[in-house]
Parts: structure tokens; C-alpha cells; sequence
């Protein structure tokens, strides 16, 4: 007969640690969030007042982006971390598989502003709205050369006379019925305008104007509006998603899920940007094709007009969902 097993003592044995409830860890969790949060808030906005720690080409806020920034960043719940209102450029780049030489063995002027690669010039020109039709002009200037022929004086009269045209309609629009959903809003062509052209021609220097790169890519780009915000709460950026997406159509918005940070990107649907290449590996294909770079600067310009009518509509979406709450 085998013997009666003992039963282990319980003296000195650790008790069961209650488990945490869900509860007591989304609390806990939220709370530690919060004070992340406000710190950081608070270290955006001084920056902000500033520009400590603007990236972009240009170093600083676009106008166009302050009315919405305002109103999230005085809201306890947001802060916006990065924007761009949109812009139409010129830009340049030369990959690392190009091999660029010339007769003094450079395939281009130094950069002057950021984001070229190598050697490139980067960002040629580049305005945050739309373009003035002299605006348009200087950069068809840049691509096809100066108007030589009688049919080339005239197609750029006409382009100009019919573009200054959409400007006047635009501004007496605006100033006469005011702005609403589906007019231009007012100041669309306001708009800091920078680049390497824009720079070469303020120097005055009509003798050796900037030639166009003989290595690398140029595009016409119109890129769209961005903001980038950082939420309090997983319930705050729901809210803003809803501004963004059911009220403005930015369609291409969403929310990263919840870490260290909640973040809401505001995204424009695809089809509002625009990227056309009109220089290949140092080949110009438009230096004869002086009436499609026309027509690309006014398809550029309808979009960026799409798409300043969708940051107003954004403005009033954020006010009517977002401040109450």
C-alpha cells in the first residue's frame, strides 16, 4: 500500500497578485499620454513662434495653413506637427545611376535650395497658390526659350491675356459676393514664390540666364495640401478624421494607431497632385512644345484652385465639428 501523499505547506507560498483591470490601464495609460502631450504641445508652439524647427525649402508656416493651425492648436486636444497649404513647382533631381559631365565637368550650378540630390538644383521654382500669368510665363520662358516667332509671341499673348482674365474674375468675384463653397476663395494667387530661377532672375543678369539642367529629371509637380496633427485622445482623432473625410473629402486621411503618440493625417483623394517630367536624363522635351507647357501651368493651376477651395472647406468643418466639442 503506497503512503498518503502530504500535502504541501502553504506557509511562505506567494499569494495571487490580482490581475489589473482594463480600466485601471486605459486610465493609467491615458494619464501618462496627457502629460507627454502637453508637453510636447508646448514645445511645437514656442518652436512655432519662431520657426526653431521648420524642414521646409521655404523654413517657414504657410499663410494658408494658419487659419485651421489656429484652430487646432488653441483646441486642448490638438497639435499640428507638420503642413504644406500646396504648391506648384519646378523641381530637379539627379539619381545616383546618372553619370553627369560636362565640358567643365559638372552637370549643373551648385544647389541653392534644399532637397536636390547630388547635384542637383532642387527645387527650380516654387510658389505655395497659384500662379500669375507672369508667373506662368517665366517658367514657359525657362523650358521653350524666349518667344522668337510670330506664332510664338502670339500664343504667349494669348495665354497671358487669357489667364490675367481668370485673375480678374477671381478677384472681383471674391470681392463682390464674398467666398463661399464653391467660388474661388480670395488670395488664391497670393503665395510666397521662391527657387534657383526666381533667384537668377532677381539678380538681373539677362545675359546668362539660368540654363535648363543637361543631366537629371525636372517636373512640373503640383502637390496638394497636407497636415499632419498629433491627438490627445483616440476619440479627438476620430472627431478630426470625420472633419477631414465625411465633411471635406480628404479621402487619403487616416489615424495611426495609438503608441507613444495618436496622429491624424490630412490627405488629399488621389488626382488632386499633379507630376509631369517634361526633362529627361538632361533631354528637354518640351523646348518645342511651348503650348503644352501652357496648358500644363493652367492644369497645375485648376488644381491648386481645387485645392484651396478644400482647405476653406476644411476651416469650417474643423469649426463646426471639432470646437464645439
Amino acid at each position: 500500500m503506497k503512503p498518503a501523499r502530504k500535502k504541501p505547506s502553504r506557509t511562505g507560498e506567494p499569494k495571487p497578485r490580482p490581475f489589473p483591470q482594463p480600466d485601471d490601464v486605459s486610465a493609467q495609460q491615458q494619464k501618462q499620454r496627457d502629460k507627454e502631450f502637453a508637453t510636447h504641445k508646448t514645445h511645437i508652439l514656442a518652436n512655432l513662434q519662431t520657426n526653431a524647427c521648420d524642414l521646409s525649402p521655404k523654413g517657414s508656416v504657410d499663410v494658408k495653413c494658419t487659419p485651421v493651425m489656429n484652430l487646432l492648436n488653441t483646441h486642448r486636444d490638438y497639435v499640428t506637427t507638420s503642413s504644406c497649404s500646396g504648391r506648384i513647382a519646378l523641381f530637379h533631381n539627379i539619381t545616383r545611376s546618372e553619370v553627369c559631365w560636362t565640358d567643365n565637368k559638372t552637370a549643373t550650378p551648385k544647389p541653392r535650395m534644399k532637397r536636390g540630390d547630388n547635384a542637383a538644383l532642387g527645387w527650380v521654382f516654387v510658389k505655395h497658390g497659384m500662379l500669375h500669368p507672369i508667373e506662368m510665363a517665366q517658367v514657359v520662358r525657362f523650358l521653350c526659350g524666349a518667344a522668337t516667332t510670330p506664332e510664338d509671341v502670339a500664343l504667349d499673348a494669348a495665354q497671358m491675356e487669357k489667364h490675367a482674365a481668370h485673375v480678374a474674375s477671381v478677384s472681383g468675384g471674391a470681392n463682390s459676393h464674398g467666398t463661399t463653397s464653391s467660388s474661388p476663395p480670395a488670395g488664391m494667387y497670393d503665395g510666397e514664390v521662391e527657387g534657383v530661377l526666381v533667384e537668377a532672375q532677381a539678380s538681373g543678369d539677362e545675359a546668362a540666364p539660368l540654363p535648363v539642367p543637361t543631366c537629371g529629371t525636372v517636373s512640373i509637380k503640383m502637390e496638394p495640401f497636407v497636415m499632419h496633427v498629433e491627438c490627445r485622445t483616440m476619440e479627438a482623432a476620430k472627431l478630426l478624421l470625420s472633419a477631414a473625410v465625411s465633411d471635406s473629402g480628404y479621402r487619403n486621411s487616416g489615424v495611426v494607431p495609438p503608441g507613444k503618440k495618436i496622429m491624424c493625417g490630412i490627405r488629399s483623394a488621389a488626382g488632386l497632385g499633379l507630376e509631369v517630367p517634361v526633362v529627361l536624363h538632361g533631354v528637354n522635351h518640351v523646348a518645342s512644345q511651348r503650348g503644352y507647357v501652357w496648358a500644363l501651368l493652367g492644369l497645375a493651376n485648376e488644381k491648386m484652385e481645387a485645392n484651396d477651395k478644400k482647405i476653406r472647406l476644411l476651416e469650417k468643418s474643423v469649426a463646426a465639428r471639432v470646437l464645439p466639442a
